[in-house]
């Protein structure tokens, strides 16, 4: 049985499912799954309207998106692919004792191309007494660009995933 599945992104989360393929063992179970790539994140949403693929993987805000913009959206969601909060803070320097609260004091920048990781970031934020609107965060930019400033050392602190 074929199936088109939608990568939003390729990030270190869905491994599991590329070791499945690379170890033949959906084939094995007589599926045939043929990973598309989006252009952009968040592609797989309309590649499922369009027909271009069979499912998708992503958060559960592309479809609350898709059914406040079209109430009768025919996206649903249907299982947990990734658990709990999969995103990274990666540092400029090594330190053993980082605490949420210590960003409010670096220079630091969240994913933009994507809303999910900032969203749980706040979350957790609050979770942990910090008001997330009282960090100062590096205007949105690329990952990859706030890589290349972490490495630059323009920030202190990037969410990647």
């Amino acid at each position: 049985m074929p199936v088109r599945l939608a990568e939003n992104f390729c990030a270190v989360f869905y491994a599991p499912f590329y070791a499945t393929q690379a170890l033949g063992l959906y084939a094995k179970e007589g599926v045939e799954i043929e990973f598309v790539r989006s252009s952009v994140p968040g592609d797989g949403v309309s590649a499922l309207i369009k027909d271009k693929v069979d499912v998708a993987w992503g958060g559960p805000m592309r479809v609350m998106k898709a059914h406040e913009l079209q109430p009768s959206s025919p996206l649903v969601c249907f299982c947990e692919v990734v658990a709990r909060d999969p995103f990274f803070l990666v540092g400029r320097h090594r330190g053993s004792e980082f605490q949420l609260r210590d960003l409010a004091s670096l220079r630091f920048s969240a994913v933009s191309e994507v809303p999910t990781p900032w969203l749980c970031l706040q979350n957790d934020l609050r979770e942990h007494g910090i008001d997330p609107s009282r960090l100062v965060r590096a205007p949105d930019q690329s990952m990859r660009a706030n890589l290349e400033a972490l490495s630059n050392g323009q920030l202190d602190v990037v969410q990647l995933f």
